[in-house]
């Protein structure tokens, strides 16, 4: 008898978060996904996430769970990591705009960096030995990397500028 392995995401109804959700309940996993549809606050209505959450609950079916969690919130991150004891977690939620960034900078600081904490705090506390991944958009750099060239392929597009070949620096 095999163990369901079990995965949580955060911002699982976000464009990143939903795709890990997809893939990993593809392979078998169970998904416990935290999304409390902050996009829409940051951003209003036409940013709302509602429509992904749904989408996953009637794709996935038993394989989704939905937690209407905040990461900001410690204690109940706590008593989440505590009831779900995740075998890997996925950190996708995030306020993504830079240039939202700059004026809200409270709101983007108590997102980014203390709900990140949060929700390693939480992992550490419950003694899970899992992995942590943490995911984040391009447009935390804000639009430069909008400024590489780029070549159409067959399938998808390609770096064409060969300064990035290995890749693309931070700065």
């Amino acid at each position: 008898c095999m163990m369901v392995k079990r995965l949580l995401v955060t911002g699982s109804s976000g464009l990143i978060g939903s795709e890990v959700c997809v893939h990993f309940a593809s392979k078998g996993w169970k998904i416990h996904g935290i999304d409390n549809n902050q996009r829409e606050v940051f951003f209003g209505q036409g940013g709302s996430t509602r429509w992904m959450q749904r989408r996953l609950s009637d794709t996935l079916g038993e394989s989704f769970v939905h937690h209407e969690v905040d990461i900001r919130d410690r204690l109940c991150m706590l008593d989440l990591m505590n009831e779900v004891r995740p075998d890997a977690v996925v950190h996708t939620a995030a306020q993504p705009s830079h240039d939202r960034a700059a004026t809200i900078p409270f709101q983007d600081f108590d997102t980014n960096a203390v709900g990140t904490l949060n929700v390693l705090e939480a992992l550490k506390r419950v003694g899970a030995d899992s992995p942590f991944v943490h995911m984040s958009t391009n447009k935390v750099y804000g639009d430069r990397p909008n400024l590489i060239s780029l070549k159409e392929g067959e399938t998808r597009w390609e770096i064409a500028d060969p300064e990035f070949a290995d890749g693309i620096p931070e700065d």
